[in-house]
């Protein structure tokens, strides 16, 4: 290659660093032109459309790529990545297994062969993963994109804790890595914990603006932040239905007076602690609320929660009907059950595969005397 390719692939690889790959593919298409068979070439153009989501003119480039190649770990490894993008984990677990028999000591094949295994979500695999992310950790603790691999694994296995650290890893090596502040906002979701979360997803959109994901994901959680309001109202209105009841009978018709001016107390309250934890929330978080507030979801919130404090203020003069406080309670109940199994997934996902790990280790450990007895 000459002096003008040379400047030519360096110009495509500062595009490629600052995200621009649509002008970087232009600019290796050119020079594909001159050189229809220059691996290293073939490899940037292969990175730059699956990054822009043409993942088979991808396929077609890195196919063309293999053919004329002689060392073919990397080739097969861009593959593996092309294939995981299209929704292939199965075919990506195998060109990631041929790239690791040609270079055992590759980190990026190791990494490969465990995130396919654990898109593929067998049990089995995903134990088999842990193997192969752990190799991979061994050999490139420096790497961002393992302590990711290695959190959603932990993830996957039932170990929140594990998986935060892994992801407190990945951005120790760089703070602004995106899919890390992401996960990490993701173990929170998945927690029910709304606010932490919904400020993980504003510092991930934070360092990339353009992801869809962590967008959608934003929205979601900041709707949820509403419905923190409404839980800590049905509370309350519990907890003074089962004060007032519990004194009744010593206070009689003195008590009245006092159970009517703590409903009354109970809403402004209430409406305090959200104000405070508005003023928490980042400027993104509170701008992606205002724009929720004609959703459905949003909508649907504040009318139960209006209806449960209506019923909170005449149920503490006069017996409310049950049509006024029953959707509110049987929604309360739907969202409390699913929190408690919410938190309970990891630890019956990490007893899961701490069993399924075991009865993997014995059978592989009586397998050779088995054929040795046979």
């Amino acid at each position: 290659m000459g002096d003008a390719g040379i400047t030519a692939q360096e110009r495509a690889l500062a595009l490629i660093r600052v995200g621009r790959h649509a002008d970087a593919a232009r600019v290796l298409t050119d020079l594909l032109a001159e050189q229809p068979e220059h691996v290293g070439v073939l490899l940037m153009l292969a990175r730059c459309r699956r990054e822009l989501g043409q993942l088979a003119e991808a396929m077609r480039v890195v196919d063309r790529a293999l053919e004329v190649a002689a060392a073919k770990e990397h080739l097969l490894a861009e593959k593996a990545r092309i294939l995981l993008a299209a929704g292939h984990p199965g075919h990506a677990a195998a060109a990631a297994q041929r790239a690791l028999e040609l270079a055992p000591g590759s980190w990026e094949a190791n990494a490969l062969l465990a995130e396919a295994l654990l898109t593929l979500g067998n049990p089995t695999r995903v134990v088999v993963a842990r193997r192969y992310a752990d190799a991979a950790l061994d050999l490139a603790r420096h790497i961002p994109d393992v302590h990711l691999l290695d959190a959603r694994l932990h993830a996957r296995m039932g170990r929140p804790r594990a998986a935060r650290e892994a992801c407190r890893q990945a951005l120790a090596l760089d703070p602004a890595y995106e899919p890390a502040l992401r996960q990490l906002a993701l173990l929170d979701a998945a927690r029910d914990r709304a606010g932490r979360a919904a400020r993980g997803f504003t510092a991930a959109l934070a360092a990339d603006p353009q992801n869809p994901g962590a967008a959608a994901a934003h929205e979601a959680v900041a709707a949820a932040l509403c419905w923190r309001l409404f839980d800590l109202l049905v509370l309350a209105t519990l907890g003074h239905w089962a004060l007032f009841t519990a004194i009744a009978g010593a206070l009689g018709d003195a008590g009245r007076p006092a159970r009517l001016a703590a409903a009354l107390a109970v809403p402004p309250l209430v409406a305090a602690v959200g104000v405070l934890a508005w003023r928490r929330q980042p400027a993104a978080v509170r701008w992606q609320l205002r724009r929720q507030l004609r959703s459905t979801s949003v909508v649907l919130c504040l009318l139960l929660t209006l209806s449960v404090a209506a019923g909170l203020v005449v149920g503490s003069r006069a017996p409310v009907p049950g049509a006024l406080l029953a959707p509110g309670y049987a929604i309360f109940a739907f969202r409390a059950w699913r929190q408690l199994s919410r938190r309970a997934a990891p630890a019956v996902r990490w007893l899961g595969y701490r069993i399924w790990t075991r009865l993997a280790a014995r059978t592989t450990v009586s397998a050779p005397g088995a054929g040795a007895g046979s």
